[in-house]
């Protein structure tokens, strides 16, 4: 999921170029032992996107995505111009009744020299599926249909489907195959909870079949990949891959004009007009795969301010909304207003007709107005008290929203804009500090899980290509999982299903875009821009493939010195 800096802030620059200093002095060792390429060819990374665990099974964050990428096989991957195309698998053939797919699989080792076969893609399928509702969870939605997988031979795998399903190979492409010998110890207790408890992170090198593995991890410093010989596709071009996190966007633009970052894989928004005339410095700037959205606690189970439920209020929010204020102020020009769940990226599957509303504070009053909030002595509204089984005494328009530390925008400034702008409307907006993606997912859902307490958020999304995936996430079935608005509307549960099961692209995309409609109307969330990606790259380096960010091994595979 991924999901979500300007967190806690590192006051000098010289504390992250100890950390990249650190990481090549690793490297210059290494090399020097096995007379491979020297530090010259190790690819130095920036990123303000952290990596929280190398478990596939628990990991939520956007960078998480990139290193399982990188660690495990995959059936498929995305290519450049984001098309679909083999990883581990080298052909697939359908049968005629789209309910089985077979692979052939290329030749390969694990890192540690085991052999690397059909058997751990059966493995990994059948215990994500063993435990789908308990430890597996967060990947279970990517085998939706799967009934079996086997093996014939080692270079053969045979997925089989209760019935056809229309993303069934883009949703193969997130899942992350893991080495059986190394995992099985750890499928234990009755929902899998071993292979949640373990952590890769802690048994360096992590034991891979992708084209690297991990010799030094630091979540929140500098994290070593060190390429895996075994490795059964395109060999990476650098002899290694040091990937140092930053809090502090200075820290990260200054280490990149000093020469000491080769990629910046998310350049501060606000930043990237200073890069562009920087000797030496490529930056670039393309429409993103990131969406940015106000988000409501929007399940029953809410205990207070209940108002928040009622779609009509929060159409009213969205025309409170600054959107073109937070482009400029926020993102420096480098986003556009927007209000689907997915972004650009998805191509056909936008539906052209989700746009966001205008900020028009007028209509904002005239339909708060209209539901009965009227103002108080102090320009407040106030919610009239109600009755029934949940009912609420009388209160004013007040609200918190939390704002997570480590999103990779000024969450505090977009906040501020946010509260500036809803004192118009006769609504008080409270920040709420949400800590890091693991924390803000916490507080949004609590208490555990139950989302009683929490009244809005703002955070994003990187949707995949596919649209499954992310209307999935407001579906009943992920409460708990994936959802972090809590959201269950069955209607909708029903579309999502009908989508995922129609195999024809005319006729799913219809489906998509119905399903598109129905969130932007029933707003969950408030989409508030589309971002562009922007990246920056030293002139010694070519290669990159920016938008292959988490989706695809080319992406630190292909950089090399130019």
């Amino acid at each position: 999921m991924d999901e979500r800096p300007v967190s806690a802030r590192v006051k000098t620059t010289g504390r992250r170029f100890v950390a990249v200093l650190a990481a090549t002095t690793v490297l210059a060792a290494g090399c020097s032992a096995t007379g491979s390429k020297g530090t010259d060819d190790v690819l130095t990374i920036g990123t303000t996107y952290y990596i929280s665990t190398l478990n596939p099974f628990v990991g939520i964050e956007t960078q998480d995505s990139t290193a399982y990428s990188m660690l495990y096989p995959q059936l498929v991957q995305y290519g450049p111009g984001l098309k679909l195309e083999g990883d581990w698998a080298t052909e697939w053939t359908e049968s005629p009744d789209g309910h089985t797919i077979t692979f052939k699989l290329r030749d390969g080792k694990w890192s540690d020299g085991q052999p690397l076969t059909a058997d751990d893609a059966v493995w990994t399928i059948d215990t994500i599926r063993k435990y789908a509702e308990g430890a597996t969870a967060s990947m279970a939605k990517v085998l939706a249909g799967v009934a079996s997988a086997e093996a014939p031979d080692p270079h053969t795998l045979v997925i089989h489907y209760d019935q056809p399903t229309g993303p069934a190979m883009a949703n193969l492409e997130q899942m992350y195959i893991v080495p059986k010998h190394v995992w099985e110890a750890h499928a234990t207790g009755d929902d899998g909870s071993g292979l949640t408890d373990f952590k890769p992170e802690q048994q360096l090198p992590v034991v891979a079949g992708g084209p690297f593995t991990i010799t030094k991890f630091e979540d929140k410093g500098t994290t070593v990949f060190t390429p895996n010989p075994d490795f059964y596709g395109p060999k990476p071009n650098a002899s290694a891959v040091a990937l140092t996190y930053y809090t502090n966007p200075t820290a990260l633009i200054a280490d990149l004009k000093a020469g000491r970052l080769g990629f910046v894989d998310n350049i501060p928004f606000k930043d990237a007009a200073q890069l562009k005339s920087v000797p030496g410095i490529t930056l670039a700037s393309q429409p993103g795969n990131e969406v940015t959205n106000f988000g409501f606690n929007s399940s029953d189970a809410k205990k207070l301010n209940r108002e928040l439920l009622d779609p009509k209020l929060r159409e009213a929010f969205e025309y409170a909304l600054p959107r073109e204020q937070i482009v400029g102020t926020v993102f420096g020009g480098e986003a556009k207003p927007w209000a689907n769940i997915l972004s650009g990226w998805s191509g056909d599957w936008v539906n052209p007709e989700v746009k966001p509303l205008p900020n028009d504070v007028g209509k904002a009053n005239q339909i708060l107005d209209s539901l009965g909030y009227q103002r108080g002595p102090d320009g407040l509204r106030i919610v009239p008290a109600t009755t029934g089984e949940k009912a609420q005494p009388a209160h004013p328009m007040r609200y918190s929203v939390i704002v997570p530390n480590d999103t990779d925008y000024d969450g505090h400034l977009q906040f501020t804009l946010l509260k500036s702008a809803f004192e118009k409307v006769g609504v008080e907006l409270t920040e709420q500090a949400g800590g890091d993606g693991t924390q803000a997912y916490e507080l949004i859902t609590a208490p555990d899980g139950e989302y009683e307490d929490a009244d809005m958020f703002t955070w994003y999304w990187h949707p995949y290509i596919d649209p499954d995936f992310n209307l999935g996430v407001v579906t009943t079935s992920e409460l708990g999982n994936n959802s972090d608005t809590g959201w269950s509307n069955p209607a909708y549960d029903e579309l999502y299903e009908r989508q995922r099961d129609t195999v024809d692209p005319a006729a799913r995309r219809a489906l998509v875009w119905q399903a598109e409609a129905e969130i932007a109307t029933a707003r969950p969330y408030i989409q508030i821009v589309e971002t562009n990606l922007v990246t920056a790259s030293s002139d010694a380096w070519t290669g990159f493939e920016p938008e292959l960010f988490t989706l695809g091994k080319a992406y630190y595979t292909s950089p090399k010195r130019a």
